[in-house]
Formats: C-alpha cells, sequence, structure tokens
C-alpha cells in the first residue's frame, strides 16, 4: 500500500474454481468455471449464496486431445492458463497501472486490483501452480 500513488485505493480480487461436471448420467463432459469476489466485502456476505458476492466470470473448457497420453495433462494446463490469461487481462493491467472506478455513492477512485487469494481443491492447485500430481506436498 505504501507504493501506491497518493488518492489510490486497493480492490483485492479473491478467486475461487473447481472442476464440475456438466452433464449427467450421459458423458462426462467436464469444465472449470471461474469465480471472482473482492476481498472489501466482509467475510460474513461472502459466505451467504443469498448475498451474490461471488460472480461466475468464466466456463473454461475441459478437452481430450487426440495426442499421446503422455501430452493430455501438459496441454490440458496451458490451456487452462491460457483462458485464464485472457479472462484476467483487464484485471492484471488494472493491478499493475490502475483504473479509475466508481463507487456506489457515484465517487470516483483510482484503484489497484491484485489478485491476494485463490480457493481450489488440491487438484486445481496443482493445475494453477503447475505442480506435477505425483510430485510430493
Amino acid at each position: 500500500k505504501d507504493t501506491l500513488p497518493e488518492g489510490a485505493t486497493l480492490v483485492p480480487i479473491i478467486a475461487a474454481s473447481d472442476k464440475t461436471p456438466v452433464t449427467r448420467h450421459t458423458g462426462s463432459l467436464e469444465m472449470h468455471p471461474l469465480f471472482l469476489t473482492i476481498g472489501n466485502i466482509d467475510s460474513d456476505v461472502h459466505m451467504k449464496a443469498t448475498a451474490y458476492a461471488w460472480h461466475c466470470v468464466a466456463f473454461m473448457p475441459t478437452v481430450k486431445f487426440d495426442i499421446h497420453p503422455d501430452y493430455q495433462t501438459i496441454l490440458q494446463a496451458r490451456l487452462w492458463h491460457r483462458c485464464v490469461d485472457i479472462v484476467t487481462e483487464k484485471l492484471k493491467r488494472a493491478a499493475n497501472v490502475g483504473e479509475f472506478m466508481t463507487d456506489p455513492f457515484g465517487d470516483v477512485w483510482h484503484c489497484f486490483t491484485p489478485l491476494v487469494a485463490w480457493t481450489a481443491d488440491l487438484p486445481e492447485q496443482q493445475l494453477i501452480t503447475s505442480v506435477s500430481r505425483n510430485a510430493s506436498p
């Protein structure tokens, strides 16, 4: 916060994702929904589904490539990371140089949006950090 320009504010971004089956009883179609919220919202509000504090911003595909099985996981991970890059491009730019945003009262703020947390289960964490599933924790 000491390095922010005078009058700027932080809008910390929290992300969550988890591989989810799309179809029931037919096929094995899966996807990775990506949810975002901001850390300035009280944690009691975050946890209430009726508060709509989390927003689904993307559905990232899980693809079965027609290649040698040794390359399947690598290509799926690269596709997932590329999708996240595309979806979060403006957030990353705002984290670096800031973006002018209005609050609910109509006041304009120079906001910076760093990613501060990502909630995911272990397989998803390994995908995010590019760690092999066979590696020791």
